[in-house]
């Protein structure tokens, strides 16, 4: 048996349709470009995937196709009823534009009212900031001056205590001048009574010398005494 006679049977032969193919008298060409070309992955890949996946998408696809058939047939209608509608109320449009232009001209003097309201409030607002910000120059020179004070002040302060340290110091100095003064006449004193204790000790050795001669004299005294009476016995 052939082949197509099985493929050609209704219920078979929607499975090989193409379900966005639309009919078209005109010539088609189609687009080579390599951006253009899709892989048909329903037929190349149907494999490669389960068949419970493209039999939903199919189904999707042909209510997506009926409906954007059932919306083409209802846009075709109310074009029809639009041209009906235009013909029959073209008086009726032409005084509707009237009163729109009318109305947008009401419109747009209200914005134009509304532009000037709101370019009054800018105007009071940018009076208003710059109010404040006035202000706020204001009090940042008062914080500067009560900071400059703080400074000064402070400064006077550290004066008065490197005054009151360089007091203190100097008094520290006269107290070591003083000490040392003290040090210095307490040795002048302790060498002044070194050197009488040492010429105490220079008389007393001189005195001690001179009884050591005395006593010396008096021995040879007693023995030129003694010769003398020797002699004197030896010679009667």
């Amino acid at each position: 048996m052939s082949l197509w006679s099985w493929v050609n049977q209704p219920e078979e032969l929607k499975n090989f349709q193409n379900p966005l193919f639309e009919a078209n008298s005109l010539v088609i060409w189609p687009s080579v470009a390599p951006q253009s070309l899709q892989l048909w992955e329903g037929i190349f890949l149907r494999w490669n995937r389960p068949s419970r996946y493209l039999d939903e998408a199919e189904e999707e696809m042909k209510r997506i196709i009926d409906y954007n058939r059932f919306l083409q047939d209802k846009v075709n209608s109310m074009k029809k009823q639009i041209t009906q509608t235009e013909t029959e109320g073209k008086v009726d449009e032409v005084d509707e534009v009237d009163k729109v232009d009318e109305m947008d001209k009401v419109d747009e003097m209200d914005k134009v009212d509304e532009v000037d309201k709101v370019d009054k409030v800018d105007e009071v607002d940018k009076v208003d900031e710059m109010d404040k910000v006035d202000k706020v120059d204001e009090v940042d020179k008062v914080d500067k001056v009560d900071e400059v004070d703080k400074v000064d002040k402070v400064d006077e302060v550290d004066k008065v205590d490197e005054v009151d340290k360089v007091d203190e110091m100097d008094k520290v100095d006269e107290v070591d001048k003083v000490d040392e003064v003290d040090k210095v006449d307490k040795v002048d004193e302790v060498d002044k009574v070194d050197e009488v204790d040492k010429v105490d000790e220079v008389d007393k050795v001189d005195k001690v010398k001179k009884v050591d001669e005395v006593d010396e004299v008096d021995k040879v005294d007693e023995m030129d005494k003694v010769d003398e009476v020797d002699e004197v016995q030896e010679n009667p």
